[in-house]
């Protein structure tokens, strides 16, 4: 894999993210760009590679969004050892791939946010007397943004297999057992 082109990606994916995601999110869910670029990177990428691409996407992610830190590169990790597993047996570039690991990929990101937002519940603040609340993600938006990721997903990643050699990705080949 070509880091270069991978920096750029990851900037790319989380600019669209903070300035283009609350302008198209649908009732408070916006779709979660730079996961798909880390189905893009766990599909295509040799395992070490997709496994520390798609962790530091998350670090980054985690470093723009209101989380606590860490969430999204735990999650993006977990995605990642999923999908570099399931490397050798799926077709990596029909959209119906795309869909079922965006929409795999969206549930572990939503579950692990979930139960950490129901294992340590955000902290309430007070400032000059006015009662603050913490965001909490609620699990309906979560499913809907899992949704609405995996919609995009055919189309993202549509796009972004055809830039497949700026990664430096070797085309799809069949690996065959010697006997």
């Amino acid at each position: 894999m070509r880091w270069f082109s991978y920096i750029l990606l990851a900037y790319f994916a989380v600019g669209l993210q903070i300035g283009l995601a609350p302008f198209i999110a649908y009732r408070g869910a916006a779709p979660n760009l730079v996961l798909l670029a880390v189905v893009f990177i766990a599909v295509n990428a040799p395992r070490d590679a997709a496994l520390m691409g798609c962790f530091v996407l998350g670090f980054l992610q985690d470093l723009v969004t209101q989380q606590q830190p860490g969430l999204f590169a735990l999650s993006y990790g977990l995605v990642a050892l999923l999908i570099v597993g399931t490397q050798q047996v799926v077709y990596k570039d029909h959209p119906l791939t795309h869909f079922s690991l965006a929409i795999a990929a969206g549930f572990i990101t939503a579950v692990v946010i979930v139960l950490h937002d129901r294992i340590r519940p955000p902290v309430l603040k007070t400032i000059d007397g006015k009662t603050l609340r913490a965001l909490r993600p609620s699990a309906t938006i979560e499913l809907t943004r899992v949704l609405y990721t995996a919609i995009l997903a055919p189309i993202v990643l549509g796009i972004l297999k055809r830039g497949k050699s700026i990664f430096g990705f070797q085309p799809g080949r069949r690996n065959r057992m010697r006997v």
